[in-house]
């Protein structure tokens, strides 16, 4: 919560603001960590009833900011600044942005679908990471929109019948079409659909 006050005492606020990629990685892994804490300690009655509530808080406000940072008028949320601001990076090249570790711990590691996640570091799924010295010359620059777009939608999905995630998806098919279209939004999107079996008409307008 304070690194995210801090952003916005810098005035990181998108448009009419400050935005660039660094502040957006940093806001994505305060919302993956919010959503872990969420996943992974759910059957803990201590953390449902004294934490639950303020972790759900605290993951909508990083999400909140994400959606302003994405949305930013100028297109930074993937623009590096170096520390002194004065111009930005083009070759990232001997630089880094937080974790420069090829290895993935733990024993047999595999990732949310089951696919074994391999050290090897000649493995052609490396140059797809987002940590790493690989990533920072990498289009988004180590940021994840699709993922935390798709995380957006399956957190709102209850949220005024589902209206909230119906305007939200509209706007992403509409400004944002590789964002819409991308695998994880497109998940979540199915996700919601199944949720609305129950309410046929929310799912005649999502169709």
């Amino acid at each position: 919560r304070m690194v995210r006050k801090d952003f916005i005492l810098q005035n990181y606020v998108g448009t009419g603001g400050k935005c660039d990629a660094r502040a957006v990685r940093c806001h994505e892994r305060i919302a993956r960590w919010h959503a872990m804490c969420e996943h992974q300690l759910s059957h803990i009655p201590e953390f449902v009833n004294a934490q639950s509530q303020q972790n759900v808080q605290e993951f909508g406000q990083a999400m909140k900011t994400l959606n302003m940072y994405y949305d930013d008028s100028l297109g930074r949320s993937t623009i590096e600044v170096p520390d002194d601001g004065n111009e930005t990076h083009t070759d990232l090249t001997g630089t880094t942005q937080g974790c420069t570790s090829q290895l993935v711990e733990g024993v047999n590691p595999v990732d949310f679908d089951g696919t074994p996640l391999k050290n090897d570091p000649t493995s052609i799924h490396t140059e797809r990471r987002l940590i790493g010295p690989q990533a920072v010359n990498s289009p988004a620059h180590g940021t994840a929109e699709p993922e935390m777009r798709g995380l957006y939608i399956l957190t709102t999905m209850n949220n005024d019948g589902g209206m909230e995630v119906l305007k939200f998806s509209a706007y992403l098919h509409s400004k944002r079409p590789e964002v819409y279209n991308s695998k994880p939004v497109q998940l979540a999107m199915r996700i919601f659909k199944v949720n609305c079996v129950l309410s046929p008409e929310l799912s005649q307008t999502l169709v």
